[in-house]
């Protein structure tokens, strides 16, 4: 990782992602969820720009979606505690739910297509997992 991503990287976790966990806390019906990156990978600053929009806001969207009930409450209560996101340099995405944490394996500063969850992956991942 060289300055300007450490740089952004920085900036990320000063600016953005405090309000964002806020959201996505509040979204996930009060569970204390948290969130990591796997740092290294992120080796680009587009990658590191796109989080707040290209991962996060569609994340909360969905869970927002699948909190909608008491059910759903209490299956992302019990079923996630930590949201793990890996950058990589293929094309596409995955989704895993183990432990508790569900890791979402992307390329990030791909484009919105198929490189990154679109809204309602994450709904139908989960709506199956949980």
């Amino acid at each position: 990782m060289g300055l300007a991503e450490r740089k952004e990287l920085a900036t990320f976790k000063e600016e953005s992602l405090g309000p964002k966990l806020a959201e996505l806390r509040e979204a996930a019906a009060g569970a204390q969820l948290q969130f990591t990156l796997d740092e290294a990978s992120f080796t680009s600053v587009g990658a590191i720009q796109m989080l707040p929009n290209g991962i996060l806001d569609r994340l909360i969207d969905d869970l927002k979606a699948v909190c909608v009930d008491t059910i759903g409450k209490e299956a992302v209560r019990d079923g996630i505690q930590t949201v793990h996101v890996v950058h990589k340099e293929e094309a596409g995405y995955t989704l895993d739910l183990t432990g508790g944490t569900l890791t979402v394996r992307a390329k990030v500063d791909g484009s919105l297509g198929s490189d990154l969850p679109g809204y309602g992956d994450y709904k139908r991942f989960l709506l199956r997992t949980l």
